[in-house]
C-alpha cells in the first residue's frame, strides 16, 4: 500500500504534462479557433476536388487517393485588431517550431510551408501564410502515405481547375500580397 501512492502521484503527473503537451497542437489551435471572432475555418470536403464528370489522370486519383482531409483557418485583420493578429501569427509561429514539422519551403516572414513525417510517408502539410495588412490563413492537409510528388501533383491540379468558392492551393499564397 505504501508504494501503491507515490506510483499513483508519479502516474497523475504523467498524466498532467502529457495533457499540457497536447494542449499547444496545431490541431487544438484549430479547434480553440474555429469559432472565434475574427477567424474562419472550413473543411474542404474531397469531394470539391473529385468533381462529377471531370476525367482525372492517374497521378492526380493516387494523390486525392493520398488524403483524408483539408482544414483551412482563415484570421482577417482590420486595422483594430493589429496586436491580437501578432499575438496569433506568434502562437501559430511557435506551434510550428515544434521538432515534428520538418520544414519544407520557407517564406521569411510571409510564411511557411511544412510537413510531419518522413520525404516517403508524409501524415501532414501544413501551409502557413501571413501578411500584415491581410491577415494569416494556416492549412492542414492530412493523409496517409502523401508524398512531396503527390502534393505537388495535388497542387497543380488545384491551380488548373476551376474549383467552386475559388479555392485552390495556390490562392492561399495571394494572401500575401505580391
Amino acid at each position: 500500500m505504501k508504494t501503491f501512492k507515490p506510483l499513483l502521484g508519479l502516474l497523475l503527473v504523467v498524466i498532467s504534462l502529457a495533457s499540457c503537451s497536447n494542449g499547444n497542437s496545431l490541431r487544438s489551435y484549430f479547434l480553440d479557433h474555429a469559432e472565434k471572432t475574427g477567424f474562419s475555418s472550413s473543411t474542404i470536403p474531397m469531394s470539391l476536388l473529385r468533381q462529377e464528370g471531370v476525367k482525372l489522370s492517374a497521378k492526380q486519383e493516387e494523390a486525392l487517393d493520398a488524403i483524408d482531409r483539408v482544414n483551412l483557418l482563415f484570421y482577417r485583420i482590420d486595422s483594430t485588431k493589429q496586436a491580437e493578429y501578432t499575438v496569433e501569427r506568434n502562437n501559430l509561429k511557435k506551434i510550428l517550431k515544434d521538432k515534428k514539422y520538418e520544414e519544407l519551403i520557407n517564406m521569411g516572414n510571409n510564411g511557411v510551408i511544412k510537413y510531419i513525417g518522413t520525404d516517403d510517408s508524409i501524415d501532414e502539410i501544413v501551409v502557413f501564410v501571413s501578411d500584415k495588412q491581410m491577415g494569416f490563413a494556416v492549412t492542414r492537409i492530412i493523409g496517409d502515405d502523401m508524398t512531396l510528388e503527390k502534393f505537388m501533383e495535388l497542387y497543380k491540379m488545384t491551380e488548373q481547375r476551376d474549383i467552386p468558392f475559388n479555392f485552390n492551393l495556390g490562392s492561399l499564397s495571394n494572401i500575401i500580397g505580391n
